[in-house]
């Protein structure tokens, strides 16, 4: 949507499996509100709540003259750039290991190795925890001392396998392990058990789910999306929340096209602008997408003026 000369652009991009709307959903309720923008409520689905937030924000941002960070964070940014983890899938432990240094030579600070990865054969549990414990290793081993690893298992555990395939790797330097089953309870007992902070994602939708997650001792790092959260606004104004309570926010996307990704990368400048996050998921896709929205030697360059 735009304002004269000034434009502001917002992207649903719904990701099966998350909990949100489907893609017909958002584009449904989008429709709706464009029909009448100024008399019409926002949409409630969060995808398309989100991304008729970020429109309106960012062309909030360009009648300021200014840009979207600025706009959320009241100052203008002070780097040139901001850095993004790499993400490693890899299920054999040596492609993921050599994966991931990759990533560390070109640049990266931190990798975000995917786990809970299916054991094809044996007993899935007890074969699963240690082939997981042994990719970690590899991986871990492969980076140097100064690039992070981050783990993430989308609540892909139990509570027994989760301490099995992270006990024998706790004392390896890792970040945190994000989401390690599905039911935030066994958490705060699994980062007792192990040693490991532990990270929450699709467990936050709303600053209640993060009280919540708080006051069980559940987390140590919030894993925030705008394109779930409500938009940029409601995503900083989260990450305030959470520091309030001692928990440190990262940002991350869903698999965002340009737009998406500018909301993204502007708000993890407003929120943590030194931090690690997520925001380099334009790497993931076929095609190549505006060199303003795809890493580089590990990071995303930041804009300074408007637009």
């Amino acid at each position: 949507m735009g304002d004269d000369a000034c434009v502001g652009r917002g992207e649903a991009a719904p990701l099966p499996g998350f909990g949100v709307e489907t893609y017909s959903e958002a584009l449904a309720a989008l429709e709706r509100w464009a029909a009448d923008p100024a008399e019409g409520e926002p949409p409630r689905e969060p995808c398309a709540a989100a991304a008729v937030e970020s429109a309106l924000t960012q062309l909030d941002a360009e009648i300021e003259g200014v840009t979207l960070a600025t706009l959320l964070a009241g100052e203008a940014p002070t780097q040139r750039r901001i850095a993004t983890h790499a993400l490693v899938s890899d299920l054999d432990p040596e492609a993921a290991a050599q994966r991931a240094a990759r990533a560390a030579a070109t640049g990266h600070l931190a990798v975000k190795l995917k786990v809970a990865a299916r054991d094809p054969g044996g007993d899935a549990a007890a074969a699963t925890a240690a082939s997981e414990a042994a990719r970690i290793a590899a991986v871990r081993r492969a980076l140097p001392a100064g690039v992070a690893l981050r783990l993430d298992a989308n609540g892909g555990w139990d509570r027994s396998t989760a301490v099995k395939a992270l006990r024998p790797v706790a004392h390896l330097d890792i970040e945190f392990i994000e989401e390690p089953t599905p039911q935030p309870a066994d958490w705060a007992q699994i980062s007792r058990t192990v040693g490991l902070p532990i990270a929450a994602d699709e467990h936050l939708r709303d600053p209640d789910a993060l009280d919540r997650l708080v006051e069980v001792g559940a987390i140590d790092v919030a894993v925030l999306k705008p394109a779930v959260l409500g938009g940029p606004h409601a995503t900083y104004d989260l990450a305030r929340r959470a520091a309030m309570r001692g928990v440190r926010s990262v940002v991350s996307t869903f698999i965002c096209g340009p737009a998406g990704l500018r909301v993204a990368r502007d708000t993890a400048v407003a929120i943590d602008p030194r931090g690690v996050h997520g925001i380099g998921t334009a790497s993931l896709f076929a095609e190549e997408l505006p060199e303003d929205v795809t890493p580089a030697g590990g990071y995303l360059p930041v804009a300074v003026g408007a637009g």
